[in-house]
C-alpha cells in the first residue's frame, strides 16, 4: 500500500464554521442539518453525533453565495 501523497485537511467544529462565515452557531446547524442541508455535515458518532464540516465543502457554499452587484 503507497503512503497516502497529501496530508488530509482537518474537520472544522461547529464553532470554526460559525466564527468563519460571521453567523450563530444555531444558524450552521440549522443549514446542516435540514433535510436538504445547504451546507455539507460530517456526522462523527451517534443520534448525538458530532457534527463536522470539510473546508472545501464550506468554502463551496461560500462561492455559492457570491452575488454580483450592479
Amino acid at each position: 500500500m503507497d503512503p497516502p501523497t497529501a496530508q488530509p485537511r482537518a474537520l472544522l467544529s461547529l464553532d470554526q464554521v460559525a466564527d468563519w462565515l460571521g453567523v450563530s452557531k444555531d444558524w450552521v446547524r440549522d443549514h446542516a442539518t435540514r433535510r436538504n442541508p445547504r451546507i455539507p455535515v460530517v456526522r462523527l458518532g451517534g443520534k448525538r453525533a458530532l457534527l463536522r464540516f470539510r473546508p472545501e465543502d464550506v468554502e463551496q457554499f461560500i462561492n455559492s453565495q457570491l452575488q454580483e452587484v450592479n
